[in-house]
């Protein structure tokens, strides 16, 4: 059980996933949220079910991430990652609609045909993508310009913060939330920078 009393009780659950032992720490995060907010585990995907989305993505997945989809499925991990029938091309979005669609950057415009997104920040509209070609993570933040920023050099860092971030909803109730956010930040500010974790997260 994950009880956060301090902040070196954070899990760090792996350095990258497909590391040894590396869901391990992932899966004892995953239980306890979903136990925490009363959720349901999902069931892995299939690696043929994978081969079909990268069939019709016409592109392969990065491989952590289907390393993550294989063991854990569409996990609850504090954001919403996409079920596979949302995953797509986001410069096909507003592609009968491009007056509805934001007016891109120059430099936007560089990265937008090659990425695909695979998780809502939140649903609030901003997305997390990979990229085609590199297989880094780009963030599309639709209130500010330039819209699409590279904020992960892997899929493996992006869930790794996402599983820190989680866990500050299993404060010990006399630590409190606040705090145990509070520690969560500083972490992910360790480990990625003040710059990143303020595009991400505010």
């Amino acid at each position: 059980m994950i009880d956060i009393k301090q902040k070196s009780d954070i899990i760090i659950p792996f350095e990258k996933i497909g590391d040894d032992n590396w869901s391990d720490k992932t899966e004892l995060i995953i239980n306890e949220l979903a136990d925490n907010w009363g959720d349901e585990l999902q069931e892995p995907i299939t690696i043929e079910a994978i081969s079909e989305l990268e069939k019709s993505l016409k592109t392969t997945l990065p491989n952590s991430l289907k390393l993550f989809y294989q063991k854990f499925g569409i996990a609850g991990i504090g954001e919403q990652l996409q079920n596979f029938n949302e995953i797509g091309w986001i410069k096909d979005i507003w592609k009968d609609n491009p007056q509805y669609g934001p007016d891109f950057t120059k430099e936007d415009k560089k990265h937008l045909p090659f990425l695909i997104s695979f998780s809502d920040y939140l649903g609030n509209g901003n997305m997390f993508c990979f990229h085609s070609e590199t297989k880094e993570i780009y963030y599309y933040d639709h209130d500010t310009q330039p819209y699409l920023t590279k904020l992960f050099d892997d899929a493996s860092e992006y869930i790794k913060g996402c599983l820190i971030s989680c866990q500050s909803d299993l404060f010990n109730r006399e630590i409190g939330q606040e705090k145990v956010e509070e520690w969560c930040e500083e972490i992910l500010d360790e480990l990625f920078g003040k710059n990143i974790i303020e595009k991400w997260k505010y």
